[in-house]
Formats: C-alpha cells, sequence, structure tokens
C-alpha cells in the first residue's frame, strides 16, 4: 500500500500579518495588504503599488551573527515561517524522538536574493569600490533558505531547492511528499520565501505588461488596496508582494510514533510542464495537470469543494484557468466555490502556492472559503468566484493549483483526516 501522506503544521507571513493566525483573521475578515510604499521610489520603480512586509525587523528570531549577515529578506521570512511551522506541528515537544537525518527539507524561491545583490551594487557605485560583502554569494543562493532552517532547526535529511517560477512553494511541497512516499525521509520541512523588490524585477514584470498597470480613473488611483483583483472585469496585472509559506509533512508511521496531530492529508498531487511559450500558460497542459491530480488522489471532480486559484489578476491567466476550470469539473464547475486570495494579498512569486496552501489548511480547519477581493463582475468569467466576503462552506476537499513562467504547473489536493 502506497504511503499516506499527512500535514500537521503550518506556518505563513505575508503582507497581512506577520503570522499565519493574523493573515488569516485580515483575509477572512475582508482587509488588504497592498499599499503604495515611500521606499518603492518612482524614480527608479515604476511602480510602487505593492504588498511588503513592514518592520520586519529581526523576523528570523535567531542570534546566529552570520544568519543576520546575509542580509536577503527572502531568508528572514523563510526563516519565521519555518519555525512558525515547526511549532505548529508540535516538533518542540517531541525533539527527543525525532530521527534528524530523516527530516527533509524542501524549500524554494523565483529570485532568492536579489534585494542584498541590489543593495551591494549600489554600494560598489557609491563608494567606486569593487569589494562587496563576502556575505553576497551565500545570500544570493536559492538553497541558502534550506540551508540555515537546516543549520538553525538542527535538521540533516535530503535538502532540495526548487526554483519553478511562480509554482516553486507547491513544488517544494511535492518534492517533500515524494521523499516521503519513497522512504528517504519520515518528516519534510516544505515551502517556499520570495523578497524580489528590486527596480530591475519590478520594472522588468512592468514592461512585459504582467504586473499592474491602471489606467487614468483607475479605482486604484484612489485606493490602492483595490489594485489586485483577480477574474474582476477590470482587472490590470497582478500585483508584486512578498512573504513565506511553510507546511510540515509526516509520514503514517511518523504520525504515529511521534503522538501527532494530522491537519489535513495531502491526498494527491500533480505536476507536468507545458512546453509552449517562456510565459503564456497552455489550457490543453494546466487541463492535464488538474486531472491527473483529481485522478492521483481518487477523486472525482463533483468531490472537489473549494479550488483556490492561481488567479493572478493578468486578463490571460484568468480567461485560461477558468476556461480550464469548466472543462476539468463540467457542470460541478458552476457549484464549485473558486476563490484567489491574491486580491488580498498580491503575487507573492515563489512563495504563493505554500502561502495559498497554508491558507487551504486553515479554510479546511475553520470550514471557511476566503473572498476574491475587489471583484466586479466579468460577463466572460462566470464561475463563483467568492467575490469580496468569505463564506462559510462545508470542505472535506480542497484543491490548489499554481502555474508559472517557464511553462510549469502543480496541483495539490488536500482533504481533512479521515483516521
Amino acid at each position: 500500500m502506497a504511503e499516506r501522506v499527512y500535514v500537521v503544521g503550518h506556518g505563513a507571513i505575508t503582507c497581512l500579518g506577520k503570522d499565519m493566525d493574523a493573515t488569516w483573521r485580515a483575509l477572512i475578515a475582508g482587509e488588504s495588504g497592498i499599499r503604495r510604499h515611500a521606499s518603492l521610489d518612482r524614480g527608479q520603480y515604476l511602480q510602487d503599488v505593492a504588498g511588503l512586509v513592514e518592520d520586519l525587523g529581526p523576523a528570523s528570531r535567531t542570534e546566529d551573527r552570520e544568519f543576520a549577515r546575509l542580509s536577503a529578506r527572502f531568508l528572514s521570512l523563510a526563516m519565521t515561517a519555518a519555525r512558525a511551522a515547526w511549532a505548529d506541528a508540535g516538533m518542540p515537544g517531541v525533539e527527543d524522538r525525532i530521527d534528524r537525518e530523516r527530516v527533509a527539507v524542501a524549500v524554494g524561491s523565483a529570485f532568492g536574493g536579489m534585494d542584498f545583490l541590489e543593495a551591494q551594487q549600489a554600494r560598489m557605485r557609491k563608494r567606486t569600490d569593487l569589494s562587496v560583502s563576502p556575505f553576497l554569494v551565500p545570500g544570493l543562493l536559492i538553497n541558502q533558505a534550506g540551508g540555515q532552517i537546516s543549520q538553525q532547526l538542527k535538521l540533516y535529511g535530503p535538502g532540495v531547492a526548487p526554483a519553478n517560477a511562480c509554482a516553486s512553494g507547491a513544488h517544494a511541497i511535492i518534492l517533500g511528499a515524494m521523499m516521503l512516499k519513497a522512504g528517504d525521509a519520515d518528516l519534510a520541512l516544505c515551502g517556499a520565501a520570495e523578497s524580489a523588490f528590486t527596480p530591475a524585477i519590478v520594472n522588468g514584470f512592468s514592461t512585459m505588461k504582467a504586473l499592474f498597470s491602471p489606467k487614468p480613473g483607475d479605482r486604484a488611483e484612489a485606493d490602492p488596496s483595490q489594485a489586485s483583483r483577480p477574474f474582476s472585469r477590470d482587472r490590470a496585472g497582478f500585483v508584486m508582494s512578498e512573504g513565506a509559506g511553510m507546511v510540515v509533512l509526516a509520514t503514517r508511521r511518523a504520525l504515529d510514533r511521534l503522538g501527532l496531530t494530522p491537519q489535513a492529508e495531502l491526498a494527491g498531487y500533480a505536476v507536468n510542464s507545458d512546453g509552449f511559450h517562456m510565459a503564456t500558460p497552455s489550457p490543453d497542459r494546466i487541463r492535464r495537470c488538474l486531472t491527473l491530480g483529481l485522478e492521483k488522489a481518487e477523486v472525482a471532480p463533483g468531490e472537489v469543494d473549494y479550488y483556490n486559484a492561481h488567479g493572478t489578476s493578468t486578463t490571460i491567466n484568468d480567461q485560461v484557468e477558468t476556461g480550464v476550470l469548466k472543462e476539468v469539473f463540467g457542470d460541478h464547475a458552476r457549484r464549485l466555490p473558486v476563490s484567489s486570495i491574491k486580491g488580498a494579498i498580491g503575487h507573492t512569486l515563489g512563495a504563493a502556492s505554500a502561502v495559498e496552501a497554508a491558507v487551504c489548511l486553515r479554510a479546511l480547519r475553520d470550514q471557511i472559503v476566503p473572498p476574491t477581493a475587489n471583484h466586479l463582475p466579468d460577463p466572460e468569467l462566470d464561475l463563483d468566484y467568492v467575490p469580496n466576503q468569505a463564506r462559510a462552506v462545508r470542505l472535506d476537499t480542497v484543491m490548489s493549483a499554481s502555474f508559472g513562467f517557464g511553462g510549469t504547473n502543480n496541483v495539490l489536493v488536500l482533504r481533512r483526516p479521515r483516521d
């Protein structure tokens, strides 16, 4: 019998809150973490509307001086979410019984420490000095997040660092589950973190017409919190944000041996590649990914109670995703609650699917579907997007999907524990 995999802990940090509790409360209350930021000087940045974690400070909660000198925000975000997920799983209470050689760490990012690089380049220009911090190269590396988590939490099992654009977080979760199913680990700490606010990256997204680009008179001029509006008729591109999400996975045997409490079962998952275009999604390959995820979970389309959408607030993504849902779910698509939390927290890029996985866990726990913020009906997009207000719904099985630049797709199927 195939090894079953359970989620036993989760954590997140977003522009809505510095922990998962605060993020979830604000999300369900219909609040937004998106605003204008003076730090995104319009003399350097083409867009100053964003979702930043303000007053991050010593978010890593470590006295390790070398960690502090790495100076890349994605590392502090990753450490914060990882420590929270580890504690949420109850691991501090069973540390003497954990086989640390059999704890995998799978933590990804799309860009890694690009803010650290930008700061060091600015220093070089200002000082006309070619020297940089000796911590720059380690701080840039995407695998440094998992490496630091392993170092701080003393976890010595397999380590991987997926860089799968906006699908990185769920890819990390899937890789962790694969290692558990293969017998290479008993536990896995998985997720992703992102903070990529440099002029080149922000302006690059802007000039490729992916970033929020309003027309004169746009409703976000008076209220920047309305800039991100997935599936809305006036959607105008995604709003860039930062954050991190982590989950702790366990096998059934580890669950029983350590006395852990399952929060959900990872019933199924799927990954595939478009092989189509550097940035434009392929409806055929996304449809195949969702279908494969359902098949592997042994879940019929009509059994899915909530679909957490990639829902970026770009014209093409929301259109493609809606069309795919109609094909995959058939008549059930009209009854299926579909929402995107990116309306409230923006797009955390590589961290997005990990944060969304954590949100799905809260939805299952509280039996509440988070809303799609700032939604105005689009006659061409006619599904139930749970507009503007959270909704109490009986949830047993939820699906979360993500699609990244380069044509990388994934889907997670989570359900309430049944035994």
